[in-house]
């Protein structure tokens, strides 16, 4: 689950100020091109207040969840805690969003999300590395009609073989998906076909070893910090984000 008030990279920091490396997917409008994306803003403006300079690397999900785990970056962003378990990775519990499951499909598709038999004998796109819950994952890990994409822009391809209808449906987060259709052009090729209305919390999930501990402690700082003097609220609203 990839600019603000004021920007990270408009900000002037000492030189023995310390640096963080922390690093998602683009997963706009949380996550976005440019230093931008509602997570990537509070994080580094949480940061930013207490004296942290953050740079963000836009790599796969899934390699920046492995990296994280080896101690090779300091942080993940938008993780669940499914995520944090599985890849031994540090929590201060501090909630930055919430994820839920939306599906789309092709716009000439009558069909409706119901419940997970009404998956059935559905050729489904989702993405590698990205958590959908218990149950959706459970169901996806024993469906013979599923397609994990990767790569640098996975939901991209995940949209474009729904509007060459290649797929019967995928599978993200409706704030996500409606704003990169937007992007590519795809939004007249697409429906919205129902939400699974479970949300999941998300997280900045980091390195599990003293320098991420020492980081997650900070971050926790760095956000009551924002919420205190309103910028918190700011940033949420410039995105158009509610949780």
């Amino acid at each position: 689950m990839k600019c603000r008030l004021l920007i990270l990279c408009a900000m002037s920091f000492s030189t023995n100020a310390e640096q963080i490396v922390v690093a998602s997917d683009i997963w706009c409008p949380y996550i976005c091109t440019d230093n931008s994306g509602y997570v990537v803003e509070l994080t580094q403006q949480a940061f930013a207040s207490v004296d942290v300079e953050v740079k963000f690397e836009s790599i796969p999900f899934q390699r920046a969840l492995t990296l994280t785990s080896q101690h090779k970056l300091d942080a993940v962003l938008a993780v669940t805690a499914e995520h944090i378990a599985a890849f031994s990775l540090s929590n201060n519990h501090m909630v930055i969003g919430q994820y839920t499951n939306d599906f789309y499909t092709p716009a000439n598709s009558h069909w409706q999300y119901s419940d997970l038999e009404s998956l059935d004998n559905k050729l489904i796109a989702t993405i590698l590395g990205y958590d959908y819950g218990e149950s959706l994952n459970r169901y996806l890990e024993n469906s013979q009609s599923h397609i994990r994409t990767s790569g640098e822009k996975p939901l991209k391809t995940n949209l474009y073989l729904a509007t060459k209808e290649r797929i019967d449906l995928l599978i993200g987060n409706r704030y996500v998906i409606d704003y990169t259709a937007k992007q590519y052009g795809y939004s007249e090729n697409i429906r919205f076909a129902g939400s699974e209305n479970e949300s999941t919390a998300l997280y900045v999930g980091f390195s599990n070893d003293d320098k991420g501990r020492s980081f997650a402690t900070k971050f926790a700082q760095g956000i009551e910090n924002l919420k205190q003097s309103g910028e918190y609220q700011v940033i949420l609203d410039k995105y158009q984000i509610v949780f």
